[in-house]
């Protein structure tokens, strides 16, 4: 199955769990005011795989009342932690064993409450990462949207694109202090749309593509989102691109009022 495809809810099989890791703060640093960035390491890194940009990882966080230092490795058999959280690796290197991950702080959660104090020497638990996202090299142009939750990933894959790719990137953010510079190719256009408090998720995206001048000929997209805007978003990109549905990938990162969202949201439903 591509990471295009999806199966019918229900009928999907239950995927193995990944190797447990065992992964230490070695560095921490604010990127934003509502993002920071941290890094693990440790010798359980050895056996990391970079499987490309917009890859997610499991990590699982302490439980509420059981300390915030470290982290009990689960057993094949035990039930799944219910403080498991999905993320994005944002850079790995090999040659330190130093794993990278960007955290939005949006709020109380075993994920954002952790990263908020999170110190030098804390243990988490990590699984994965499952297959990236397969970059079109020979795309004349990209186009990527998404919001706070998604801009790890966005990263990655603005770093994975050939030096040439026209491309232009439009991100929601709840403050205008969230802008800062991103890596990416020469012709990147970045637009930072600030959402604004008590705004709907995706309404500031919804509202960056009215009037949006789509590039000829057949580029990429990507969108990313929360999982009831990326809907609405897809369906308005492809009403006003003309491209093809293959061309246009959607991930839900996220959904209102739901807890630990499925990574497996690709709009398709």
């Amino acid at each position: 199955m591509t990471q295009q495809q999806q199966a019918p809810e229900g009928t999907r099989p239950r995927r193995p769990r990944g190797v447990p890791r065992k992964i230490s703060v070695v560095a921490v640093k604010q990127l934003s005011p509502r993002m920071r960035r941290v890094t693990f390491g440790g010798s359980d890194l050895a056996s990391f795989t970079w499987t490309g940009p917009a890859a997610h990882i499991k990590i699982i966080f302490p439980e509420p009342g059981r300390g915030l230092d470290t982290v009990a490795v689960p057993g094949p058999d035990d039930p799944r932690p219910t403080t498991t959280r999905t993320y994005t690796p944002r850079r790995f290197d090999p040659a330190t064993q130093t794993l990278e991950v960007d955290f939005a702080l949006h709020g109380p959660g075993p994920a954002a409450t952790w990263a908020e104090q999170a110190r030098v020497g804390q243990q988490v638990v990590q699984m994965g990462p499952a297959q990236g996202y397969e970059v079109d090299t020979e795309a004349p142009w990209y186009v990527i949207l998404g919001d706070d939750a998604a801009l790890p990933a966005i990263e990655t894959i603005l770093e994975a694109l050939p030096a040439g790719t026209k491309t232009t990137v439009l991100l929601e953010v709840v403050a205008a202090d969230e802008a800062r510079p991103l890596a990416g190719p020469a012709q990147t256009d970045v637009r930072w749309l600030v959402r604004g408090a008590g705004a709907a998720p995706g309404s500031a995206l919804l509202q960056g593509l009215e009037g949006f001048a789509w590039p000829a000929g057949a580029g990429r997209v990507y969108v990313g989102c929360e999982a009831t805007a990326l809907r609405q978003l897809r369906t308005t990109i492809l009403a006003a691109s003309g491209l093809d549905k293959e061309r246009v990938i959607a991930r839900g990162y996220w959904r209102v009022g739901a807890v630990n969202h499925p990574d497996h949201d690709y709009a398709k439903d």
